[in-house]
């Protein structure tokens, strides 16, 4: 990655317990063990669970920044060389807009004095505006998509609101999560592109897979992501290739493509 820029990944979900905050979270530790500076921003007003991760317990959130009683800048909780974590407490429905207007400037503020290579931030689940701003201001808009039809169903759904509320569509791609075998995310894939190409004009490609593991949970015990607990499984180096398919290349591939490679 350049130096000299900021790249700025949104993940997002039509609905709730897909790992998308787990996905975050292995994907900043995969980020800072290639040693990019990551900031991984807890946006998940409803349920923020990324200190969980590390196993700690903020006095100062995001929500002091926007709602007025904290600098931006000075939030920030480094948690490894390389990455920081701007973290968030649950709020009401009043705070989501307050930080949806007060993002644009916060995120600049971020940049100016941080000077981060890469900001991850994860959103809550289902469309809102701070969906729409934040995706509108991101180089890749990642969503998070489950192996059942309900899910494929929440994705179209978040994926048309976005399209409909965006002046130039966002850069998208798709990560599917607790599948058994990797290949069912082609399949999955294919499920989702054939309503979003027919109706949307829009197809989604697809940047790699999660497996279920049963360790997650044991990571989350022991206060550390996934990728640092269990560097050596399947799934830490399908974390390490996703973060390679949505940061160091910059290149989306089709699911095609991705099967051969898995």
């Amino acid at each position: 990655m350049s130096k000299e820029s900021t790249r700025i990944v949104a993940l997002c979900s039509g609905r709730p317990g897909l790992g998308k905050s787990t996905t975050a979270a292995n994907l900043a530790a995969a980020a800072a063990r290639e040693g990019i500076l990551c900031l991984l921003w807890d946006a998940q007003l409803n349920s923020p669970r990324l200190h969980l991760h590390y196993g700690l317990n903020p006095v100062a959130t995001a929500s002091d920044a926007y709602l007025g009683s904290a600098r931006i800048e000075t939030i920030p909780i480094r948690l490894r060389p390389h990455l920081w974590l701007l973290p968030e407490r649950t709020l009401n429905g009043d705070a989501e807009a307050q930080l949806t207007g007060a993002f644009p400037a916060l995120l600049q503020e971020l940049i100016h004095h941080r000077r981060p290579e890469l900001i991850l931030i994860n959103l809550p689940p289902g469309w809102s505006g701070l969906a729409a701003t934040v995706c509108q201001r991101a180089d890749l808009c990642c969503l998070v998509m489950g192996e059942d039809i309900g899910s494929i169903l929440d994705t179209y759904a978040f994926l048309k609101a976005l399209l409909a509320s965006s002046r130039k569509p966002p850069r998208l791609g798709l990560i599917v999560t607790g599948i058994v075998e990797v290949t069912e995310a082609c399949v999955l894939a294919d499920k989702l592109n054939a309503a979003t190409a027919r109706f949307l004009g829009q197809r989604i490609p697809l940047l790699g897979a999660i497996p279920y593991e049963p360790r997650h949970r044991t990571a989350l015990l022991q206060q550390q992501p996934f990728l640092e607990a269990f560097p050596e499984t399947e799934a830490a180096l399908l974390y390490r290739r996703l973060l390679h398919r949505c940061v160091v290349t910059h290149q989306a591939d089709h699911a095609g493509k991705i099967a051969q490679e898995w």
